[in-house]
């Protein structure tokens, strides 16, 4: 049998800088942006524009920390790699398994996504949503079993496709946002509900704007099929992060400046911007780039989740077959289990649910990772030209409380739930681990038996 150890990808199949960047771009530009400007205007009203540059400052703050950890590593895992080196084995098994759980329901839910759009667009679909999720989670996962190049080519070419239509759309927008403040449809720039305040509302919306940037930190999951990883990553992090959130605030402006107040009755107030921009047919060409960025997420999702749940096996802490590749390096029992996982989750219908949850449990992943950045300073030697956040200690801890600051934000309920999912992995942890010293003790036990004889 092919053991974990024997065969990596090799370095021509794996991402370069240019598709390292496109791959952080597509697992952060979503379709949710299209939604946004709807939820955010409800709050601030034209305002909205500066609660999305103030998150996109908070995002940064954790982004630099990721940027900087990643220097350090060249496996995949992110989150759990950093744990794992910085707090040790059970910390690292905690973060590394509620990673996974979190970015195997998001999948879920990005193939759900998918499906009910599909089924919109398309109305002939619309009864067989459920098993078209499940059929776009089996497509997804012969594509990663067909190894890195293959997922590298799809993805590289979904990316552009749907990155393309967007800065399109934010680009021809920005010739129109002067005649949206003739128009008056930026005043008064601050519209607040009454009984609210202005501090009220940008806590209300921040969690909301978050959403929209979640998943910068799946690109340190995919480190290992990254060539350079500890120098590319880190780049890679923070370009994409800056393109994303420039189509972002240029999308929102777009809508603003076209719609004014009557983005609070629209139901896909991208889409109807720009079709008042350039005619009907707007309408559907953002419609469409809808579809192709959930399916863009969907490749994202499908790739990096299983490699989070390779890289907990290839330290030991699960049963190794999971961490076993085959001559390309592509962990085939880790996506398998990913895909199956996902795909009951899809089954379930609870996707919404286990979505909005999902996202507490990436700040279980935030955290340590920004405390990694004060550690692992003090516990590995640094690389040539490694990336270091700049202020010392400042951004680290200033992360730190903004994580604890969106957690509090958030429903108490959900919190109370990430809660128990901790105590859960914990108790995982020390069953696993009362296993294997057992079939150690067995081992030993047979060996001592069998010298004796």
């Amino acid at each position: 049998m092919k053991t974990k150890e024997n065969y990596s990808p090799s370095e021509a199949a794996k991402f370069g800088l240019g598709g390292a960047i496109l791959y952080g771009i597509n697992v952060v530009l979503g379709s949710g942006i299209l939604l946004l400007p709807k939820t955010i205007y409800a709050d601030l009203g034209p305002a909205s524009i500066i609660a999305m540059a103030l998150c996109t400052g908070l995002v940064f703050l954790l982004a630099l920390c990721f940027a900087e950890v990643a220097g350090y590593f060249d496996k995949n895992g992110g989150a759990y790699q950093y744990a794992r080196a910085s707090f040790g084995e059970k910390t690292a098994f905690v973060i590394g398994i509620l990673s996974w759980f979190t970015v195997t329901v998001v999948w879920s839910a990005s193939a759900s996504g998918l499906s009910e759009i599909l089924g919109v667009t398309f109305p002939v679909l619309a009864p067989f949503t459920t098993p078209l999720a499940v059929l776009i989670i089996i497509f997804l996962t012969f594509i990663n079993l067909a190894g890195i190049k293959t997922v590298k080519i799809f993805t590289i070419t979904v990316t552009i496709a749907k990155v393309v239509p967007m800065v399109l759309v934010g680009v021809i927008g920005i010739f129109f946002i002067r005649g949206g403040f003739q128009a008056g449809n930026w005043t008064p720039f601050v519209q607040t509900a009454e009984g609210s305040s202005v501090a009220k509302a940008m806590a209300s919306t921040a969690m909301t704007v978050f959403y929209a940037f979640v998943g910068f930190e799946s690109l340190p999951i995919v480190a290992g099929e990254i060539r350079n990883a500890k120098k590319n990553v880190p780049i890679a992090i923070i370009v994409s992060l800056l393109i994303t959130s420039s189509i972002y605030i240029l999308l929102i402006a777009t809508s603003i400046s076209m719609l004014g107040p009557n983005l609070l009755d629209s139901s896909a107030p991208i889409q109807e911007a720009f079709a008042k921009i350039v005619g009907p047919w707007g309408y559907w060409f953002v419609a469409i780039s809808a579809i192709v960025s959930l399916a863009g997420l969907n490749v994202g999702d499908s790739t990096h989740s299983p490699r989070m749940l390779e890289a907990i096996a290839d330290s030991g802490a699960l049963p190794e077959i999971i961490a076993y590749k085959d001559k390309n390096g592509t962990p085939k029992v880790a996506i398998i289990i990913t895909a199956i996982v996902a795909a009951l989750f899809a089954l379930t219908g609870s996707f919404e649910v286990l979505a909005s949850l999902s996202v507490v449990f990436y700040f279980f992943q935030y955290i340590p990772t920004c405390y990694s950045v004060l550690v692992l300073r003090k516990k590995l030697p640094g690389v040539k030209d490694q990336y270091r956040v700049p202020g010392g200690m400042i951004i680290p801890i200033l992360a730190i409380g903004v994580s604890l600051w969106m957690i509090l934000a958030d429903s108490l309920n959900n919190v109370l739930i990430a809660i128990v999912g901790i105590i859960i992995a914990v108790i995982v942890y020390y069953l696993l681990q009362m296993i294997k010293h057992k079939r150690q003790n067995q081992r030993e036990l047979n060996a001592d038996y069998s010298e004796s004889e």
